[in-house]
């Protein structure tokens, strides 16, 4: 683009004031190579007490991300100057670009150990890790998991059955069936099984809809190039090694892009765009936490097992495990009951 316009392109990029979860330096040291006109916006915790209410309204469900928030901030302050962006999604999920792309593939190697012998001795000793070994403590955790419906769901932050027998208590009709399945063929890899999971699920009933509720809520038209169908009927038909070699994700793309990009882009671990609710709900939201979930005006505490709810509120705010996204889709859950006026 900066190659064919007469004129600066412009970019827009968000970040945090917690330095760890913030990519503004990445996205300027890109904007000063290709001499773009660049803006840049910082999110607090303010931002997202003041503005959750109303996006749960944006999103017509009980179903949000942290990111939602950020999105919506840059979107509105993209809309001051330009009325249609471009953006990134689909190049994860077509090309391979997550850590659980690499990790799938050693489930059933992992599953050859003993299971008394996992269950027993190595996943506690992992689950007993710092929350430094986020990624470690996840894989081991999923990578346990018989269930391949289970296993997908949970690759995203989701509880699995167990996990959530034992938080809900309510049930109105006795149900313990699982969502709809994703049927994804026989004989593929592992790669590709997780890569249909991914396309067929967490696409586009999750990044697409979100960043579509979220660009148009401030009026502002997305459009992503990585989802043009003969790209991603290219990518589907490259073998598994052309887009994750070793623990090389999104291989092809990194090979591509090495003229272009300087070697501190092209070589940076896979961050995901996180927002630092883990650290705002054990400091600043807290309070509104636990407010919202086990107040007097909570409207959805009933629909928990109080000591399961009670120990992952403790176990999160007291640093020693994180359930920021269990959390995180509680709080949305009460927002949404409040904001439609929906009694338990």
């Amino acid at each position: 683009m900066s190659r064919h316009s007469d004129y600066p392109v412009k970019t827009f990029s968000v970040g945090f004031a917690e330095g760890e979860y913030s990519e503004l330096r990445y996205a300027k040291t890109i904007a000063d190579q290709f001499k773009t006109e660049h803006h840049e916006l910082t999110v607090s915790q303010d931002n997202l007490m003041d503005e959750l209410p109303a996006l749960v309204r944006y999103r017509d469900a009980p179903v949000a991300e942290p990111s939602d928030i950020p999105i919506y901030l840059l979107a509105v302050e993209a809309r001051k100057t330009v009325k249609m962006v471009l953006t990134g999604e689909g190049s994860d999920e077509f090309l391979g670009g997550y850590p659980k792309h690499v990790f799938e593939r050693y489930v059933h190697t992992y599953q050859r150990i003993p299971r008394a012998l996992r269950s027993g001795l190595l996943e506690p000793l992992v689950g007993a890790l710092p929350y430094r070994f986020r990624r470690a403590k996840t894989a081991i955790h999923n990578m346990g998991l018989d269930d391949w419906q289970d296993r997908m769901a949970r690759w995203f932050g989701a509880l699995s059955s167990a996990e959530r027998d034992l938080l809900v208590a309510f049930r109105p009709d006795g149900s313990h069936e699982k969502g709809a399945a994703v049927s994804c063929g026989q004989g593929n890899s592992a790669l590709r099984n997780i890569l249909c999971f991914d396309q067929t699920s967490w696409l586009p009933d999750n990044l697409l809809e979100r960043g579509d509720r979220m660009t148009m809520a401030a009026s502002l038209e997305a459009r992503m190039p990585f989802m043009d169908h003969e790209l991603a009927a290219f990518a589907s038909a490259l073998p598994d090694t052309m887009r994750v070699r070793g623990r090389t994700t999104k291989w092809i793309l990194r090979e591509a892009m090495k003229r272009l990009l300087p070697r501190e882009i092209l070589e940076r671990p896979k961050v995901g765009f996180r927002v630092p609710v883990n650290e705002w709900f054990q400091g600043p939201m807290k309070d509104y936490l636990y407010d919202h979930l086990t107040g007097p005006s909570s409207r959805t505490r009933a629909y928990y097992n109080p000591s399961a709810l009670d120990k992952l509120l403790s176990d999160h705010t007291h640093g020693r495990q994180n359930h920021e996204k269990l959390l995180w889709s509680l709080l949305n859950l009460e927002i949404w009951h409040r904001e439609y006026n929906i009694s338990t």
